[in-house]
Formats: structure tokens, sequence, C-alpha cells
């Protein structure tokens, strides 16, 4: 036990080790998941429905036309974003060509007038200019309504010439737009909100988006806690490897397999330790966001803690394959990324698998990554389906890479102890000792 509580002291002597990796990387990956499960916690659509709303700019160009304008703008606002574009033609060209807004609408100088005087005369009205963009239909509804407000105005204007029985002038046409404005803000159902009804034999959509969550947070541990458990009790098993440090032990009564066993059973239990606390933030998570922890199935919360458990343990027997080929801290860092990373890349977390190309699968299987990631699949419960038998056979591959990994290690720590040049530093020393 003295060679157990030695490396857990060892462990937590590399702060900044453990700051870099165990932290930081965490963290990252906690962002990344924090941003999308904000946008999933805004998605529920269970009780209300918003529609999308098409981007309109509005520029006038008319002297007599603000208030006109003015009264458009706030028809539009009420289904529509109004955008700012700018008023030059260098502005116009750029955000028609950027499609930066929907609609574009221009009220040309003296529009308000030439408007006035067709309704007066029953003549030909003029047109507003107007930019769609091609991108989408919602440029081509939002113009719809830009008609639907001048033939509201228009009504209006109309009426008030029938009552007064006076020419239509700018001045009627402005107090035409305020009158329909007016009008419409009086009306209860001028804009109806759309009730939806819950449907009380699905979950919820915060239910569903609550599991989905913890499932992504869960499978983004495939680095991070890789990277973190393989530097970790790589470099604390280095430590016992130092030419002072093995001389005392190859001196010592007590058998070196034994020590080694402790070494590799204080960094185990760090590595637990350390998933166990990664589970954890991931359940708390979607809680923080707002989401139901009851959307997510207790089974797929015991399963995939049990599955981050496990994978923790490859990523220490690795660090011990890595340890027994005497790395420097450099190699030890080094290798740790470049491994991390391409285990995330072929996991299928970083990118949708069906995206991924056949080569990069055949890769990501060859690695324990992916198979990590299938057993959280397989316990997801979407639509409450739970597969303990295929979580229980990934998770066997899994432990596979880390039997193979320790083997490794043992095959390149009797490598080492063969070669002269490595044991003659050590036995010399003993020998003038």
């Amino acid at each position: 036990m003295h060679t157990f509580k030695t490396t857990l002291k060892v462990l937590l002597a590399q702060k900044l080790i453990i700051l870099i990796y165990v932290v930081w990387l965490c963290l990252m990956m906690f962002g990344l998941s924090w941003t999308l499960i904000t946008n999933l916690s805004a998605s529920d659509s269970s009780v209300h429905y918003e529609s999308a709303k098409a981007d309109v700019a509005v520029v006038n160009r008319d002297a007599h036309g603000s208030e006109l304008v003015g009264a458009m703008r706030e028809f539009l606002a009420k289904d529509c974003n109004l955008v700012d574009v700018g008023t030059t033609s260098e502005d116009l060209q750029t955000a028609a060509a950027s499609n930066y807004a929907d609609l574009i609408v221009i009220v040309p100088d003296g529009y308000t007038q030439h408007l006035a005087d067709a309704l007066t005369n029953n003549g030909e009205e003029p047109k507003l200019d107007v930019v769609v963009s091609f991108t989408g239909a919602y440029g081509s509804l939002a113009k719809l309504q830009v008609d639907d407000f001048l033939r509201l105005t228009r009504i209006e204007a109309l009426a008030q010439q029938t009552q007064t029985r006076a020419a239509v002038t700018p001045a009627a046409l402005n107090t035409a737009a305020d009158a329909v404005i007016n009008t419409l803000a009086d009306d209860a159902g001028a804009y109806p909100q759309i009730n939806v009804a819950d449907d009380p034999g699905a979950a919820s959509d915060k239910q569903e988006s609550a599991r989905t969550a913890y499932v992504m947070t869960a499978k983004m541990g495939v680095y991070p806690l890789l990277a973190a458990t393989l530097v970790c009790t790589a470099l604390a098993m280095n430590a016992f490897s130092a030419a002072n440090v093995r001389r005392r032990l190859y001196a010592s009564p007590q058998h070196t397999g034994a020590m080694v066993m402790q070494e590799f059973a204080a960094c185990a239990l760090f590595g637990a330790i350390v998933s166990l606390l990664y589970w954890g933030i991931s359940m708390a998570l979607p809680v923080a966001a707002g989401l139901p922890i009851s959307g997510i199935p207790l089974p797929t919360l015991l399963y995939s803690g049990a599955s981050l458990v496990l994978y923790a343990l490859v990523g220490v027997a690795s660090g011990f394959m890595i340890s027994m080929l005497s790395a420097n801290s450099v190699a030890v860092n080094a290798i740790a990324n470049v491994f991390g990373l391409l285990v995330m890349f072929t996991s299928g977390t970083a990118f949708p698998i069906d995206m991924m190309p056949h080569v990069m699968i055949i890769i990501g299987k060859l690695l324990p990554g992916w198979w990590f990631c299938q057993s959280i699949d397989a316990v997801n419960g979407m639509d409450g389906h739970i597969d303990a038998g295929l979580w229980l056979a990934n998770n066997a591959i899994v432990l596979l890479f880390g039997v193979v990994f320790i083997c490794l290690g043992l095959a390149f720590s009797k490598l080492r102890r063969s070669r002269p040049e490595l044991a003659a530093p050590g036995a010399t020393q003993l020998a003038e000792a």
C-alpha cells in the first residue's frame, strides 16, 4: 500500500498537467456541449409555435413619405424582422449581394405624391423598388405584406376622399396609413396567435432534448478522458522509472510486479474518479439549461456512467504502455494529443457516421473510441430502447483494447530490461554502493 499511496501523491503533485488535461480539456468539451444544449433548450415547441420571420429592410428616399414609411415599418414589424442595410447605392448592392435581407423595399423620391395623384385621377399607381432574396420564399411572403399595407392604405385614403370630397394629398395618405395602424392595433384578431395542443401520449420536447443533450455530452468525453488519463498515468509511472528511483526499487525486498500493480491501481483509481466527475457534470449541464433530468432514462445514466469508467481505465492502460517506453514528458504529451484527436475524429463524435469516409470508419473500428461511442448509443434511450447485450459486447471490445495495451506495456518493459544499455547504469551504481 505504500507504493499505492506514493503513486497517488505523485499524481496529485502534477498540478499543471491536471489543470491542462483534466480541467481545461473537459471544460472545452463542456463549452462546446453547452452551446448545443442551450440551442436544444430554446427549441422547445410543445406548447407554443413561432414561425420564421423574414428579414426586411425599408429604405426611404421620399422627402414627403416619412410618415407613410414609418407606418409601413410598424405594420411589417409584427411578422418580420426589420434590419438596417444603409441608404447609399453601395450599401444596397452589398446587402443584395450578401443576402443580408430577405426583402429590400426602396421608397423612391416622389412616391407619396405620385400615389396621391394616381388615387385622385384614377391613374396608374407608382411601383416600389424591391429586391427579393433568391435563397428562400420569405422575401416573397414579406412582399405580400407590403402589398397588403398599401392596399389597406389606399382603401382608407379613398374612404376619406369620399367623405371629404377633396383630392388625395400626401398628407391624406400619411393620415390614412396611421389610421390603418391604429385600427389594426385595436383589433385583437388582426394578428392571431397559433396555439399548439400538447400530445399527452408522447414525451415533451424538453425531455427528449435532455436525453439528447446528455448522450451527446457523454460521448464528447472520448477525447479528454483518454488524453487526461494517458498523460497523467504515463508521467506518474515514469517518475518511478528514474535512475535513482529505479535503483532503490530494485534494492527493495518487495517484488517489482507487486509495486507496478499498485502503481497501476492508483492510476486506475484516479482515472475512475475523473470519469465519474465528468459523468456528474454531464448530468448537471442539461439541468442547468432548464431541461428536466427525468427525460434521461435511468438505465441510460447507469450504463453510460459505467462506459465512461471503463473507457477511462483503457486510457490508464494506454498510459501504462507509454510509460514502459520511458518516454519523456514532451513525447508523452505529443502521443496523448495525436492519439486522442485521432480517436475523437474517427469515433463518430466529431462527424456524423454517415458523412465519414469509409477509410475513417475502418480506422475508427481499430481504436477504442469507436466502441465506446457505440456502447453509449446502444443504451441512449431513444424511444425507450436499451440494448444491454450490445452495450456489454461493445464494452468488452473496449476492455480488450485495455488488455492489449497492458500486454504491450509488459512486452516493452521486458525489452527495456533486457537491453544492456538501459540496465547498465542501475547495475553499476548498485555495485559502487
